[in-house]
């Protein structure tokens, strides 16, 4: 595989150029009433990135007369797994046991117990592991993919190239996901590939600067942050005991922490219940700030953030280029994490991920739509019998707008790759990070 050469300097250019002229939409977003309406309907959606796929069907407009799809591109995070347990499992649930043989527990505050015993026992001291869940997720999704897309599979090439980034569990979605496209189709020709040198194209993070300056930011924010310790303390304790229990906001905070963790091994959200309207959005605010400033165009750290999902944007456009050039591939499926799939969101203009807000204006971002486990980008091609090409953009299965492109949800895949190309350097300007021809 060729390296990728843009210059330090290039991509700073083209980044900023690219921020310049996203628009300001922080408007369009649901504001504090909204937001906890969502959480009310699924308590789960208030863990953000925690939260197990939901399919939320969307509109499926019709294709322009006499476009057919031929070929998909594709990039999905992994399933829903386990959570990381560091000390916190084990601290936590020794400061529940204590209560209990003190007899400090109310009724609910012994079933709280008991989950937490679940869940630790289920987790099995396995981090970040792919849960039965996240395999369904997986199953399901290329189950859609097949059954509204069929004719990409039957019709043209039965090629199809699967890449995973190294992690175990993004490796078993890969393997849920086309394992299922097999079932539907037993003639598909899949490649499966995975490698430390695929993590440019597959997995990135924010910068070591900007990741600093934000976990200081939130560092600030839980301090300030003051949680109803009384109506918490009502539905727990008979009596508190700090000997016993330590800080009741610590507590508070330990506990919701295992809230996240019990919807992966589907045990019900009884534990989010213990907490007030305010306290749930509070804690869910922490998790938008660090994952909206920190992933996708925000307006203090976008800038820095963009550059490095330019490989991705190449890989895309020159596989794509290249499905539509020779008729070669049926699908191209990316395999990766949600700080990736955030970043390309933003960088493909997708509405709900690319607008760019200020720190304050984020507060209410909905992140739950756009990050969920195995949250998913698909580009559906479409092709006529002249050959000219469409493109539909899909975020988790629904069509979504490009924000700063007029028309859609089928949009000229040369005017995509022109507005791309007016944000980041053009074809002459890079070198390929593919070698097709492998």
């Amino acid at each position: 595989m060729k390296k990728f050469t843009f210059s330090l300097l290039l991509l700073a250019l083209c980044a900023c150029l690219y921020a310049q002229d996203i628009p300001l939409r922080a408007k369009d977003f649901p504001k504090k009433e909204t937001l906890l309406q969502d959480f009310h309907e699924r308590l789960y959606r208030v863990g953000m990135n925690m939260d197990p796929y939901e399919y939320l069907p969307g509109p499926q407009t019709p294709a322009p007369k006499g476009y057919k799809p031929f070929y998909i591109s594709h990039y999905g995070r992994h399933g829903t797994r386990s959570n990381w347990a560091e000390k916190d499992y084990a601290e936590i649930q020794a400061k529940y046991q204590r209560a209990a043989e003190a007899g400090l527990l109310t009724e609910e505050g012994l079933r709280t117990k008991e989950t937490i015993d679940r869940l630790i026992a289920l987790h099995d001291n396995m981090d970040g592991r792919l849960t039965p869940l996240g395999v369904q997720e997986h199953r399901q999704i290329a189950g859609r993919m097949y059954s509204h897309y069929a004719r990409v599979f039957k019709k043209g090439s039965k090629k199809v190239t699967a890449r995973s980034s190294i992690v175990p569990r993004v490796l078993v979605s890969m393997t849920a996901f086309t394992g299922e496209l097999l079932s539907r189709q037993g003639d598909l020709e899949i490649s499966w590939d995975t490698g430390e040198e695929l993590m440019k194209i597959l997995s990135t993070d924010s910068p070591k600067p900007v990741t600093k300056e934000v976990k200081a930011l939130l560092r600030q924010r839980r301090k300030a942050h003051t949680p109803d310790t009384l109506d918490f303390q009502r539905r727990i304790f008979l009596r508190t005991d700090p000997s016993v229990t330590g800080s009741t906001k610590d507590f508070m905070q330990q506990t919701f922490d295992m809230a996240l963790g019990c919807a992966a091994f589907e045990l019900g959200d009884h534990l989010f219940r213990l907490f007030t309207d305010d306290d749930l959005l509070a804690y869910n605010q922490i998790h938008v700030l660090s994952f909206y400033l920190r992933q996708c165009n925000s307006i203090e750290y976008g800038d820095d953030r963009m550059p490095s999902v330019d490989p991705l944007i190449v890989d895309i456009i020159e596989r794509a280029d290249a499905a539509i050039a020779t008729g070669e591939t049926a699908a191209d499926l990316r395999f990766g994490h949600d700080y990736h799939l955030l970043a390309l969101g933003s960088r493909l203009g997708l509405k709900g991920i690319a607008e760019r807000m200020t720190t304050k204006e984020c507060l209410y971002w909905p992140g739950w739509r756009y990050t969920p486990f195995a949250a998913n980008i698909q580009l559906i091609f479409y092709k006529n019998k002249k050959g000219d090409v469409l493109v539909k953009p899909l975020l988790n299965e629904c069509e979504t707008p490009i924000l700063e492109l007029e028309g859609g949800p089928y949009y000229s895949w040369e005017a995509v790759k022109a507005w791309l190309y007016a944000h980041w350097p053009k074809p002459s300007e890079m070198e390929s990070v593919n070698d097709l021809s492998l």
